[in-house]
């Protein structure tokens, strides 16, 4: 690994603020693919298989929240889910899922902030990689909730390194306290990379109340 992929890398993964998590994915974004093929990424897979558990291809639109490169919105588009709308901070990002074809739309949009979509516009939100310690904060939950429709569910991973330091079980029990969500069911910790064994992940189904 050259020392310039190196320092990317950290930049990512060790981020501090929004601005390090944008510039670290831009300038990762065209070694992107091929870095997680290469790694044995298999998260957008064990996240589309859950929303096929969950939610019918026709159900309506679903939201890729942290699209990234496309990974997750085109095994979504390989199994049948159509208006597929896709959000991530990285510009970089968002011009490679473009090239997909897999999303009907897609923003650049910082989750854990406003977002701006009307209340109960989405059937079905999914998430792949993108919410843990040094990446999208557990706050970000709430605005998924508001945005998708009562009744429709949320299929949201959290890496498992600092989950409870970051709040993501306070967050997710109390959205279940408040009558905002049901919590469904919980996959894992498994390998979200094949080579990885640090790389734990958890699956979080729920589905909307009210």
């Amino acid at each position: 690994m050259t020392s310039d992929k190196q320092q990317i890398l950290a930049r990512v993964y060790g981020a501090r603020s929004k601005d390090d998590l944008s510039e670290g994915y831009d300038g990762w974004a065209g070694d992107y693919d091929g870095d997680m093929e290469r790694r044995g990424y298999r998260l957008p897979g064990i996240v589309t298989g859950l929303v096929a558990r969950h939610v019918a291809p026709g159900d309506g639109a679903i939201l890729d929240a942290g699209a990234g490169s496309g990974l997750l919105g085109e095994w979504l588009a390989l199994v049948g889910y159509r208006a597929i709308t896709g959000i991530d901070l990285s510009q970089g990002m968002l011009d490679l899922a473009a090239a997909t074809g897999a999303y009907e739309s897609l923003h650049r949009m910082a989750l854990g902030e406003p977002l701006a979509f009307p209340d109960d516009r989405f059937a079905a939100v999914a998430s792949a990689g993108t919410f843990g310690i040094t990446h999208a904060p557990a706050s970000g939950f709430n605005e998924l909730v508001r945005i998708t429709r009562p009744g429709g569910h949320l299929v949201l991973s959290v890496r498992a390194r600092g989950m409870e330091e970051a709040g993501f079980p306070a967050t997710i029990a109390r959205l279940e306290a408040t009558k905002r969500w049901r919590h469904l069911e919980t996959v894992g910790p498994f390998q979200a990379m094949r080579s990885e064994p640090e790389s734990l992940y958890v699956v979080h189904v729920c589905r909307k109340t009210g």
